[in-house]
């Protein structure tokens, strides 16, 4: 044989094992059996959803890693969408904060068992200012680590109302705060100051920090002035400079402005279904969630960060990432639920968050164990039997669906 013919099937063979090889990395194959199967699950989810809410304006996209492959699916959503679309994952941005916490532990900036009156080592500051404005109930018992887990008892602005009972006469008495103030300015810019100044004016908690547990997004308000103090760095820029770059997070982002109000494009538009028909919110303040719920991300970033930051790829050591952040307890006497740093143990689905903010519920899971890793939102509230059909019928639709997925996904033992 000449060299010629040699070299040409040489040539032949090099681009038939790459060609291959594209295709074995490939992340969406649409002849793909299981492919076919999540998708036909998700079309299936929101038929089923539909016929009981006909009016219903959402859908569901699904988004599923297992080692370096990954399958896509949405149903019932306007346009073409696909993993780089962007969508507000609410708190979800909570296992970020707490990521950025126990990173400043890591770097030995913190204590996590230091109350949040100590100083910051290395200076002469305390964890959170000095002066009224901070003066919380029980502020000199609070750990970072009581925040961290919900455990502190800092009193929730986010979802619930001011006692009209309290017997300071505030002008929000017997209102949600953030509702309140909204209404007046509807781009006012919060900060974790003014947030802080409303738990310490009116006097309210749930108990003494590391007696219970009680959810709480202001408790994460208090978490992101920690971040600030300790990095000298705003929360955007600490999140940006040392989690969201160096893990190849693109497309996520922390709006704190009250005017920036818009999702990037492309986008998934959120909805509310009510007794007054159908609402866009895409367009929303977050400027009152910095840390606890302003995430504006991508099924795809989302998928990456959990899924390399619960396998020791991200910033936080395999260590720290296991023996502290996966570290959960019990929410509740009355439930399974367990809580960890950021993160909550979901019974046979893996380590993750769900995020509700106005227009978009999600689900982002992920199991060291399996490999596995799950990304699940829908775009609308139906808020037409109140907040019970939110929580009864649309957030067991995505957990179900998660569960159904990573069923399909087990039968699959090379994915």
């Amino acid at each position: 044989m000449s060299n010629k013919k040699i070299c040409s099937l040489l040539l032949m063979i090099i681009l038939i094992i790459a060609g291959c090889d594209k295709e074995s990395n490939d992340p969406y194959r649409p002849d793909d059996e299981l492919q076919q199967r999540l998708q036909r699950l998700v079309d299936s989810k929101v038929a089923a959803y539909k016929l009981q809410v006909p009016e219903y304006p959402g859908g569901l996209v699904l988004k599923v890693l297992k080692g370096r492959r990954s399958c896509f699916a949405a149903s019932g959503m306007v346009g073409n969408v696909s993993g780089a679309n962007y969508f507000r994952a609410a708190s979800n941005t909570k296992t970020f904060t707490a990521t950025a916490i126990l990173l400043l532990y890591q770097q030995g900036r913190l204590n996590l068992n230091h109350r949040i009156t100590d100083t910051i080592p290395g200076t002469n500051k305390t964890y959170v200012p000095d002066g009224a404005g901070y003066d919380i109930p029980y502020k000199s018992s609070i750990t970072i680590l009581d925040l961290l887990r919900h455990r502190a008892g800092v009193y929730d602005l986010a979802n619930e109302t001011i006692p009209d009972t309290i017997s300071k006469p505030l002008p929000y008495k017997g209102r949600n705060y953030i509702e309140y103030v909204l209404n007046q300015d509807s781009l006012h810019s919060f900060t974790f100051n003014e947030l802080i100044n409303v738990v310490a004016e009116t006097g309210m908690s749930y108990f003494m920090p590391g007696t219970g547990y009680h959810y709480s997004n202001t408790g994460y308000s208090l978490l992101g002035k920690i971040i600030e103090r300790v990095s000298n760095m705003t929360y955007q820029q600490y999140l940006t400079e040392q989690i969201i770059l160096p893990m190849g997070l693109h497309h996520t982002s922390f709006p704190f402005e009250g005017n920036d109000t818009y999702l990037p494009i492309p986008c998934v538009q959120g909805f509310i279904l009510d007794n007054q028909g159908v609402k866009d919110i895409t367009s929303l303040n977050v400027s009152a969630n910095i840390a606890e719920g302003n995430l504006i991300t991508t099924p795809d970033d989302l998928a990456i960060f959990i899924q390399n930051l619960l396998k020791g790829k991200g910033p936080l050591s395999t260590f720290i990432v296991n023996s502290v952040m996966m570290n959960c307890l019990s929410s509740s006497s009355l439930t399974a639920g367990r809580y960890g740093c950021g993160l909550m143990e979901i019974n046979n689905l893996g380590y993750g968050h769900t995020g509700a903010v106005e227009g978009y519920l999600s689900l982002m899971v992920s199991d060291p164990a399996s490999d596995v890793t799950i990304i699940i939102y829908t775009n609308a509230w139906n808020i037409r039997g109140e907040m019970s059909s939110l929580i009864d019928q649309e957030y067991d639709l995505i957990e179900n669906t998660a569960y159904s997925a990573k069923a399909i996904i087990s039968e699959y033992s090379s994915f």
